[in-house]
């Protein structure tokens, strides 16, 4: 999922770059690494980082190694990873 977010951050990078050279040069240039660079890393922090963190609540009398512990987790961890699937 977060190579197909840097792929799309890339595509429309390149899209502006052409179809809007001149506003490009002007505008978008300074932040367009900055966006190519950000939004790919916090995908990848909500899509993996949240429900890995969510997982890992110590239960006592249990050891859930990446398990989901309570309803609430599970439910985050399925809108997530359906969302990344799409």
């Amino acid at each position: 999922m977060v190579g197909k977010i840097g792929l799309v951050v890339i595509t429309l990078e390149r899209y502006f770059k052409i179809e809007h050279a001149d506003a490009y040069r002007k505008y978008y240039r300074k932040w367009t690494t900055a966006v190519g660079v950000a939004v790919p890393w916090i995908a990848g922090f909500c899509s993996f980082g949240i429900p890995a963190s969510l997982s890992m609540i110590p239960v006592s009398g249990q050891c859930p190694r990446m398990g989901l512990p309570s309803k609430a987790a599970q439910t985050v961890s399925n809108i997530v990873f359906g969302i990344s699937c799409l």
